[in-house]
């Protein structure tokens, strides 16, 4: 390591190396996206702001494909990242890119992928999570394990994020099942529950 290595490492303030995790890092901006947008859906439901939802639409997709290639992060949990889900992120970004570009084409396909992906996501990791539980209370140990409080928090913004994946994923295939505001919040919470996990898995490392 050289010394400029060592001066980027050991720098002041700003100019100081992140000791962030990849995972954590995208998380942050979804998190953004998010707020940002469910801020901005409030006037647009009161038709003061123009809208693009294709433009929404596509954007979402390509974070979701950039999540996969970088992580093999998909909606129904983590995954190896094989060949097949490379191809399959590639296809995603490709699909959200031209949607952001070329409007009115793809908005019907990318709202029913994402409305699928968003239920089927939280059901499968909302089932992967309360499994192990119903098969401890039925078969209690014979020692109690006391989860640490943070863990607590963890599974706790977790499952609350699956059931508001799961909301939004349903407003997505049935459009006017909700009023605009209460969608604009479900999407605003969404992405302030993403700070909290960030912030939760921050402190467990």
């Amino acid at each position: 390591m050289t010394s400029d290595d060592l001066h980027a490492k050991g720098g002041f303030g700003l100019f100081r190396e992140a000791s962030l995790p990849l995972s954590v890092a995208l998380v942050i901006p979804v998190g953004v996206l998010l707020i940002l947008l469910g801020l901005l859906l409030f006037p647009v439901n009161q038709g003061t702001l123009p809208f693009s939802p294709d433009g929404q639409l596509g954007l979402l997709l390509v974070i979701m494909a950039i999540q996969m290639l970088a992580l093999g992060e998909t909606p129904m949990g983590q995954y190896r990242r094989s060949w097949l889900l490379i191809v399959i992120g590639i296809v995603f970004a490709a699909m959200g890119i031209f949607s952001c570009i070329v409007p009115g084409i793809l908005t019907g396909v990318i709202q029913i992928l994402l409305g699928l992906l968003n239920i089927a996501g939280g059901a499968v990791l909302l089932t992967k999570r309360f499994l192990p539980v119903l098969h401890d209370l039925r078969n209690p140990p014979a020692e109690p394990v006391a989860l640490p409080p943070l863990l607590k928090q963890l599974l706790a913004t977790q499952t609350v994020l699956n059931v508001v994946s799961i909301t939004f994923g349903v407003t997505m295939l049935v459009p006017g099942l909700a009023p605009g505001t209460v969608i604009a919040g479900i999407v605003v919470l969404n992405g302030l529950l993403l700070f909290v996990l960030a912030s939760i898995l921050l402190k467990i490392r």
